[in-house]
């Protein structure tokens, strides 16, 4: 199997001399890369991963002859990928989006299938809730709204456009400071199958709907009622292409490596230091993909940081972790016939159960037993073909002792895999594909600790900083670093996210000449190069 990401091999140069250094190879590093030597030609720009291929968490892999992804959808970002100039296949899901399973406290389910776009989702929801249908009409309504007004939000703002906001985004002013929870209560949604089915976009970062923002999960939910897609081939083809054609811009890449050091002098970084190189490398620019917590205590050091700035990374909260399970079944099952063929198939118990997960996530927990559980469930092989596989996301998952037993304890940490990779699957078997277990050939589980081990978040994150309310906008850690030429790239979770982001980044380091300083992409009227 030749998976794309094999063909992207390391090509540093080791010139030693570099206008920017990016660190990490993952969708919002590579998108950065490529967007700024679309526009900055002459620069020489090297990205530093520490994993032998690019992608990071967009990625796909081989176990005893099977293809496992991390990704289980791809929302509308063609017009990113257009003006990137990247060509991939793309299956858009059409009919509908989501097949929703709620299990109620006797075991009994109900189920949903939720249509793509914003229309028909109202008037589907309205058929499904009779009672709420004025309700439903003024929240679809009032979410559209908001989710527009989110693109006259600027990124880079002048007073002026400080000034203008409260006009020309009033309704995201109004939810700066309300959760989802808060929304939803605004409109008076308290039918509690309603709300399940509503609540379920705030469960895509792990974050419970009374903690959430209003603003991220209405986005959240918009762009995948929207439109959403995947790769016809594996999920590695979209970051591999954005390789590809950055490396034949003159792009660097240095894989199998790790930035162990930055230099800072009179505010500015001047050095990077990189494991696999006897000297550090000069930049005029740092972007930083990792995890906040690497970057600034282990690669510049408390000890520089300004005060404030320490203060409000310790009180950042990193998003929840997961276990992932990967299964490889054999050629007696026919999954194409028991409708899976969706970008979410999720299965829950009711209302109430994002909450206590996700208050056992923060006190280092989990909560997942038969009465309380939220999943995941993807059939990636029903799009590419090849050997069947069902891929099980339960979602959130605290790191708590998982590193310990990996580290010091081999035989607990494999017994607690077992355990969980066989009770997660069982559910599934239960309410989504009977007889599951007798067809599984290969059983694939990571853990929390796995994904630390992986991205390099001391705590296992898999969507960066949590979409907390309190983490919202402003009250973010800030993607412009107290060093005047380190700028991290943090706009929101997902490849959406990481690309958006990267359109950020490169507009701040540009002034503002790449996308006019706004928030989202495009910004028809500033895109010189189009």
């Amino acid at each position: 199997m030749n998976l794309k990401k094999k063909n992207i091999k390391s090509n540093y140069s080791f010139r030693g001399n570099y206008d920017l250094v990016i660190l990490g190879a993952g969708i919002a590093g590579l998108s950065t890369g490529l967007l700024w030597l679309k526009n900055n030609p002459d620069d020489k720009v090297l990205i530093i991963e520490k994993q032998p291929y690019v992608g990071g968490f967009v990625t796909a892999y081989e176990q005893k002859g099977y293809v496992f992804e991390t990704t289980q959808l791809l929302p509308d970002v063609n017009t990113i990928l257009e003006y990137m100039g990247i060509k991939v296949d793309l299956k858009k899901y059409t009919g509908n989006f989501m097949r929703r399973i709620i299990v109620d406290e006797n075991g009994g389910k109900k189920e949903y299938h939720l249509p793509v776009g914003y229309e028909n989702l109202k008037k589907h929801l309205q058929s499904l809730f009779p009672n709420d249908a004025r309700k439903i009409e003024r929240l679809i309504n009032y979410s559209i709204s908001l989710f527009a007004q989110v693109r006259n939000i600027k990124a880079l703002s002048t007073p002026i456009d400080k000034i203008k906001t409260p006009f020309t985004a009033p309704k995201v002013i109004a939810n700066f400071n309300r959760t989802y929870s808060g929304l939803l209560d605004k409109f008076g949604i308290t039918n509690p199958d309603l709300r399940e089915l509503l609540e379920t976009f705030t469960s895509f970062s792990g974050v419970s709907p009374s903690r959430a923002s209003a603003v991220l999960t209405n986005g959240a939910m918009l762009s995948a009622v929207a439109g959403s897609y995947r790769p016809r081939g594996y999920f590695d083809e979209i970051p591999s292409a954005i390789a590809s054609l950055y490396q034949e811009l003159g792009g660097e890449i240095l894989l199998n490596s790790k930035a162990e050091k930055i230099t800072v002098k009179e505010n500015r970084c001047t050095d990077v230091k990189i494991s696999k190189i006897s000297s550090s490398v000069k930049t005029g620019r740092v972007v930083s993909t990792l995890d906040p917590n690497v970057c600034f205590h282990e690669l510049i050091g408390d000890e520089i940081l300004p005060p404030p700035f320490l203060d409000k990374l310790n009180k950042t909260l990193m998003s929840v972790s997961s276990i992932n399970v990967a299964l490889g079944l054999d050629d007696r099952i026919d999954l194409s016939s028991m409708d899976l063929d969706y970008p979410y198939n999720v299965l829950s118990t009711g209302l109430g159960t994002t909450d206590k997960l996700f208050e056992a996530f923060l006190k280092g927990e989990n909560a997942f037993d038969e009465s309380c559980f939220h999943l995941g469930v993807l059939c990636p092989s029903l799009t590419t073909g090849g050997k069947s596989t069902v891929t099980i996301r339960a979602v959130p998952f605290a790191l708590g002792e998982w590193k310990e037993w990996r580290d010091y304890d081999k035989k607990k940490y494999d017994a607690e895999k077992k355990k969980w990779g066989e009770f997660l699957t069982s559910l599934v078997e239960k309410y989504f594909i009977g007889n599951l277990s007798s067809h599984i050939s290969v059983m694939d589980i990571s853990t929390p600790a796995t994904y630390a081990r992986y991205s390099g978040s001391p705590t296992g994150s898999i969507y960066d900083m949590a979409s907390l309310v309190t983490q919202f906008g402003p009250k973010r850690l800030p993607m412009q670093s107290p060093f005047e030429n380190l700028i991290q790239v943090k706009f929101s979770h997902g490849i959406y996210g990481a690309m958006n982001g990267a359109v950020q980044v490169v507009d701040r380091m540009m002034g503002g000449a790449f996308n006019n300083g706004c928030s989202p992409f495009p910004q028809v009227e500033c895109l010189h190069s189009i």
